[in-house]
């Protein structure tokens, strides 16, 4: 019998360094993209909850302008639930109504419900969405184009020095179908989202 049957099996115990780097690496790699697909879905939860709000302030301009239908743009020429104005000129808190018409013992005209209305609308849309502001044009026989627009930070996209804001496509007069649902008017600063509805009374 030779020397070397008699050495004892070497046997391997433990885990190797590089073993234990590359578990940790792997490890790293998962948690990584796990926050990444949590801080886009809570920017989805984000947006859904703001398309949420577009859809009760939507329904709560069409009823003002409902039941005061004497005031409607179209019928009154001008009429105060119009509201075509830039973004930069909204860029200060919503001014309160000169009549409150929910005061107790107030007696209030058709013009100033309609002021009032609508000085409380902008003011839940400002509340509702960031730097929520809105554009309305039109006619009630035809149609009252209500165009909400609001601030997103999260819209952004890959830029070769960072992550800079996505500019809005512009509202032009040949844009339909679903370009045409969230196109915004001339003039609004970069990363602002627009959403666009046609309201008939």
């Amino acid at each position: 019998m030779s020397a070397s049957m008699n050495l004892p099996a070497r046997s391997q115990s433990g885990v190797s360094l590089i073993e234990v780097l590359v578990s940790m690496l792997v490890l790293a790699l998962g948690m990584v993209g796990l926050a990444a697909l949590q801080a886009r879905t809570v920017s989805y939860q984000l947006g859904s909850g703001q398309r949420a709000q577009l859809s009760g302030l939507l329904a709560d301009y069409a009823e003002r302008v409902r039941s005061n239908l004497n005031q409607a743009p179209g019928v009154a020429k001008p009429s105060a639930y119009l509201y075509d104005v830039s973004w930069a000129a909204q860029s200060a808190d919503v001014a309160a109504a000169s009549v409150d018409c929910a005061a107790t013992g107030v007696s209030c005209s058709g013009v100033d419900l309609a002021r009032y209305d609508m000085a409380q609308w902008r003011a839940a849309v400002r509340r509702g969405l960031p730097r929520g502001s809105v554009r309305v044009t039109g006619d009630a026989r035809t149609g009252i184009e209500v165009t909400f627009m609001w601030t997103d930070k999260d819209r952004t996209q890959d830029g070769v020095n960072g992550r800079t804001l996505v500019a809005s496509a512009e509202c032009k007069t040949g844009t339909t179908g679903m370009a045409r649902q969230s196109c915004c008017p001339d003039g609004v600063p970069d990363g602002t989202r627009c959403a666009n509805f046609t309201v008939v009374p």
